[in-house]
């Protein structure tokens, strides 16, 4: 069996991909590849989470099902895998456990975004999700090439981690040693980003149904952004006089958080906008048909 790891990232059009692989599971699994399928949101998070924390039980569980449908190709697909090019234990670890379960050979598969960009719809989402100050975001990042968030989603059955990567050509060379790793670029988009995988994979014509509504997942506007963080910081601050204490600091930080993000996303992308050229260079397209080639 063949194994295909879709490992995002963020905010590259991730559900969009999964939405439409989700929407047409069956036609796909009449080509004998397997997209494991999802009554809810489309993502594999519900596998992914609890391997990025060692548990491989719900992965195993797909790659039986999988073999039970007759599929000689999987597909595993979750924008948390992002972690895995900075946790090399847990990516040994998937592939040890594919390999017992009978897979002989993996792809790993990457969408990568211009960095300023990508920071600029990071944080907004992380708005969403949790505490995100584009201050310290951007010292992260600009001090180490990668944003770390440790349990975004606390709690049982929970997101333990996030990695965003911003220097792509030293961290993905890292990762590829001895593997086979694909990276698209988000701005190659029509008719989708990513959408190179699924012409791999000959399934263009089986993407009969098209994704739509939430998984499309579009970028938040301001004005709910600016909702998402109040809230967050509502439920920092824990009580009502504490809140009353803090809530117009809140709103002058939030004001300022919201109106600097362009500032931060322009130095992100001037930092590292070389760095994603030359990934694409050496593990994009053109080096796909030069390694088939040979």
């Amino acid at each position: 069996m063949r194994l295909i790891v879709h490992m995002g990232f963020h905010k590259t059009a991730s559900t969009h991909l999964q939405d439409l692989m989700n929407r047409n599971q069956a036609r796909i699994a009449e080509r004998g590849i397997w997209y494991q399928p999802e009554p809810g949101y489309p993502a594999h998070h519900g596998a992914a989470n609890p391997l990025l924390v060692g548990d491989t039980a719900p992965f195993e569980a797909m790659i039986a099902d999988a073999r039970a449908a007759g599929c000689h190709t999987m597909i595993f697909s979750s924008e948390n895998l992002e972690g895995l090019v900075f946790n090399a234990s847990i990516a040994a670890l998937l592939e040890e456990t594919a390999a017992a379960k009978g897979v002989t050979e993996i792809e790993w598969h990457a969408v990568i975004r211009e960095p300023g960009a990508y920071f600029e719809s990071i944080h907004p989402q992380l708005s969403w999700h949790t505490y995100a100050d584009g201050l310290h975001m951007f010292a992260e990042v600009m001090k180490k090439g990668v944003l770390f968030l440790p349990e975004p989603h606390p709690g049982d059955d929970a997101t333990p981690y996030w990695f965003f990567c911003f220097d792509y050509l030293p961290f993905l060379s890292a990762f590829a040693e001895g593997r086979a790793l694909f990276v698209h670029d988000f701005a190659d988009r029509s008719p989708y980003p990513g959408w190179r995988m699924i012409e791999r994979l000959g399934l263009l014509d089986s993407m009969v149904e098209q994704a739509q509504g939430d998984g499309l997942n579009h970028r938040l506007p301001p004005d709910r952004v600016a909702k998402f963080f109040r809230k967050r910081l509502r439920e920092a601050a824990g009580d009502h006089a504490t809140w009353a204490m803090v809530r117009e600091a809140v709103r002058a930080h939030m004001a300022a958080n919201l109106a600097t993000v362009p500032v931060y996303a322009k130095a992100v992308g001037e930092r590292y906008g070389e760095s994603y050229r030359q990934a694409l260079a050496v593990f994009g397209p053109e080096t796909w048909e030069r390694r088939a080639a040979a």
